[in-house]
């Protein structure tokens, strides 16, 4: 039991502490430093697709040790339910918003008002998704582990 909590910590801070440490310093100093903002972007985009493949692993192990862990019972966790959501929002980022923007990217898009107005919004989207996950893996993280007494895997 205390193994497993240990790990959850472990996979937790190495997921959340790449979440804050790509997404808001890594990426931004790439904009900042990189003064081609087509070279910072797809170099942006490297680094987000490595976080949420990393993520994608944390998340998997996480949710099997708690499935493993707890049975049936798991249901009743909502630490079980965040890290849940927290992985569906990295797949819809990663195999859907992702593919989508580096297919506008492949286009002559900086000339097509469409394209750019689509981009800008897939953009936008994909910027408030991961301020979500961002979030919830903070909460999972500050979070008590206590429930009733005994600590939640």
């Amino acid at each position: 039991m205390k193994t497993s909590f240990s790990t959850e910590k472990l996979l937790l801070t190495l997921w959340v502490g790449s979440l804050w440490a790509i997404g808001y310093i890594a990426v931004p100093m790439a904009f900042a430093t990189l003064g081609d903002v087509t070279l910072a972007g797809n170099y942006a985009g490297k680094l987000f697709s490595t976080v949420n493949l990393l993520g994608l692993g944390c998340g998997a192990v996480l949710l099997l040790t708690k499935l493993i862990g707890f049975g049936k019972q798991v249901v009743t966790l909502w630490r079980f339910w965040l890290i849940l959501v927290m992985v569906l929002l990295t797949l819809v980022f990663s195999c859907y918003l992702q593919p989508e923007i580096a297919s506008i990217k492949q286009l002559s898009w900086e000339n097509d008002d469409q394209l750019l107005e689509q981009f800008s919004f897939l953009h936008v989207v994909s910027r408030n998704l991961y301020m979500v996950i961002s979030l919830l893996g903070l909460a999972l993280v500050i979070s008590s582990d206590k429930l009733l007494g005994k600590a939640e895997v």
